[in-house]
């Protein structure tokens, strides 16, 4: 009896311990510099955010917070890289729509996004612009719907590759008003902007703080934002909505992600201390000139898996549906 007895206690006593060692975990946590893989060339507007990131991490916890750029694969190269790190929050990712929602257009992914990645937090948002050079006779959206059907597939619009955000949301402005337009990828959105602004191309769903520029310069014309909301930056351009196919809506979004079955404790801790970086007054400044949007303060670990799951649900049922791949 006192065997069993014994044997029980100690059953327990392990099994509290088991409980007690993610949130003791979580407790000293970081002791030791933290790793966060940009999945994306050095320079844009994502890996300057992430930087900016890294760096506000690293003075609150008083450990270096590494960037380490990994592209590739719309961001999949390095979205792996972090998904079969050790899933003790010193391998962080930080995360895009493309990587998260629209990785069913690679047939041939190694990992599952969906099962192999955590997400920890949602960063900030961006609207795309509808772009078009200049001297372009599209003057809005119904122009380039109408033009479109009228003249199957001679309107080209360009991207910066397969499954990033300017191509899903020509996807997107695709699939709900059936315009006749073609897909032509880049490796990046600075090749694709040089054909626009030379007239090579027809349009762009490019991110809005990358085309502004050549928008304030008259190199290129916007007709609509993509957002379900003006962008304060270009107040006098209507959106899509607006101005020719009522419902749509698109945003480019980023996350920082960890790899699945970090424990729970040091992803709410990542949640908290992230979120409060980005709502501070002093990023405030730094994410407007980026022209990004931080995400609402309430937003904690299981709303950020929430809403994912359900732009991946979004993007999926359009994938699937028109047969899309890359090739």
């Amino acid at each position: 009896m006192n065997k069993l007895f014994a044997s029980t206690a100690a059953a327990a006593f392990a099994a509290l311990l088991s409980c007690a060692a993610p949130a003791a975990h979580a407790d000293t946590y970081p002791s030791k510099p933290i790793r966060l893989v940009v999945p994306l060339a050095p320079g844009g507007s994502a890996d300057v955010l992430g930087r900016l990131v890294a760096q506000k991490l690293s003075e609150k916890y008083g450990q270096s917070v590494i960037v380490e750029n990994r592209p590739g694969v719309g961001g999949d190269i390095g979205a792996e890289n972090v998904a079969r790190s050790e899933p003790d929050g010193y391998s962080l990712l930080f995360g895009t729509i493309g990587i998260h929602s629209t990785y069913k257009i690679y047939a041939n992914l190694k990992y599952d996004p969906s099962k192999d990645l955590k997400p920890v937090v949602l960063l900030a948002e961006l609207p795309n612009v509808l772009v078009v050079p200049k001297n372009s006779e599209l003057a809005n959206t119904k122009a380039v719907i109408a033009e479109s059907k009228a003249h199957p597939n001679t309107l080209f619009f360009g991207s910066a590759g397969f499954g990033s955000s300017t191509h899903m949301a020509g996807e997107l402005f695709k699939y709900q008003s059936h315009a006749e337009i073609s897909h032509i990828p880049y490796k990046g959105s600075g090749p694709a902007l040089t054909d626009l602004v030379g007239g090579r191309l027809q349009l762009m769903f490019e991110n809005l703080p990358t085309a502004l520029p050549l928008i304030k310069s008259g190199q290129l014309r916007a007709l609509a934002v993509t957002s379900a909301t003006r962008a304060p930056s270009l107040p006098d351009v209507p959106t899509i909505a607006q101005d020719g196919l009522p419902g749509y809506a698109f945003t480019a979004w980023f996350t920082i992600a960890a790899p699945a079955h970090t424990p729970d404790a040091i992803v709410d801790k990542l949640n908290h201390d992230i979120r409060e970086i980005m709502l501070s007054k002093e990023m405030a400044p730094k994410l407007a000139d980026l022209g990004v949007t931080p995400v609402p303060g309430d937003r904690d670990a299981k709303a950020t898996a929430t809403f994912i799951a359900g732009e991946t649900s979004t993007f999926s049922k359009m994938i699937e549906t028109t047969h899309l791949t890359a090739q």
